[in-house]
């Protein structure tokens, strides 16, 4: 792990593939936010790309993004206060991503799970990640904004937690 890499997130093209049934919720258990998520990830099923180092991992909106999104921010927030995390894709291609800051750095793993096993490991650049994080947190929820699922107000509330770290410079001073 010599050489820093950067992690790249992004939303690519929409995906026609429909492989669960519209988002329902007959109990009335989800509230409208939770809800209009659902239904915007389902609606507007993306194609999102992982780049790390020469790694590309594709999964989709619905369901890889959506299994994972409830504790995205409070995730990014643990990375940025020093504290490791670990990102699972089980659906779409059975890759668990394990970021372990390291001072100024984050030691990234992919490992590959299921038929086949592997590890890689890349070390890149700990502001560089977490920017990459916020910016693909901010631009799906954007998105979710702008396509009228969600209000502008929830958008702000549910991102927040990834960037309310104050630790970001402390953590690299130790």
């Amino acid at each position: 792990m010599n050489n820093s890499y950067k992690l790249e997130i992004g939303l690519e093209k929409l995906s026609f593939d429909i492989y669960a049934e519209p988002p329902e919720d007959p109990l009335g258990e989800f509230s409208d936010f939770e809800m209009g998520l659902r239904r915007f990830f389902f609606e507007y099923n993306h194609v999102v790309v992982w780049k790390i180092g020469s790694e590309k991992i594709q999964v989709f909106l619905e369901p890889d993004i959506c299994l994972i999104w409830d504790r995205l921010p409070f995730q990014i927030a643990e990375l940025s206060q020093g504290k490791k995390i670990e990102i699972t894709f089980a659906e779409s291609c059975c890759i668990t991503i394990k970021l372990v800051p390291a001072g100024n750095k984050i030691n990234c793993t992919l490992i590959k799970f299921g038929s086949s096993y592997w590890e890689k490991q890349f070390e890149c650049d700990r502001a560089q990640v977490l920017d990459a994080l916020r910016g693909f947190l901010t631009e799906v929820m954007q998105l979710a904004v702008d396509k009228g699922f969600i209000t502008a107000s929830e958008k702000d509330e549910f991102i927040s937690p990834a960037f309310a770290s104050s630790t970001d410079a402390a953590v690299l001073s130790k």
